[in-house]
């Protein structure tokens, strides 16, 4: 199993660091680190059930919490109990700022064979550069 977690503490509310993720895959998205040569996509818009188009992979929204959680996960018709893989982002107040936590979670043996070999390292590098992101856009606020 790959458990990932990411987080930072920004200093900026819930809502203002939510104003910055819920542009998340939109033409004028904010966050999404450009350089790192994979796409993330929202092409029908942030609502659960909507399709994201990240890279080759395919994931649907599932939840949407303004101020709160954002989370992702497979399509159902790609369910499966021996491959499975989820993320998002969690908000919680953290004293005078807020803390962004963005935990992966997977199991299966190829995605995790892949996640040594190179995904974990592109996955951690892309985390901490939309973390750097989120805190760059929250300060200009």
């Amino acid at each position: 199993m790959i458990h990932n977690v990411h987080e930072r503490v920004v200093a900026g509310t819930p809502d203002e660091v939510w104003a910055l993720l819920s542009r998340l895959g939109s033409d004028d998205d904010p966050v999404w680190p450009k350089a790192g040569g994979i796409a993330f996509r929202l092409p029908e818009g942030l609502r659960p059930g909507a399709p994201v188009l990240h890279g080759p992979m395919r994931y649907t929204v599932n939840e949407v919490e303004p101020g709160r959680r954002l989370s992702f996960d497979p399509p159902a018709s790609r369910r499966s109990p021996l491959h499975r893989a989820t993320h998002g982002f969690d908000l919680t107040p953290a004293g005078d700022g807020t803390r962004v936590r963005h935990t992966f979670t997977a199991r299966g043996l190829r995605l995790r064979l892949m996640w040594a070999l190179f995904l974990g390292r592109k996955h951690d590098t892309t985390l901490e550069a939309l973390l750097d992101a989120v805190e760059r856009g929250v300060a200009t606020v």
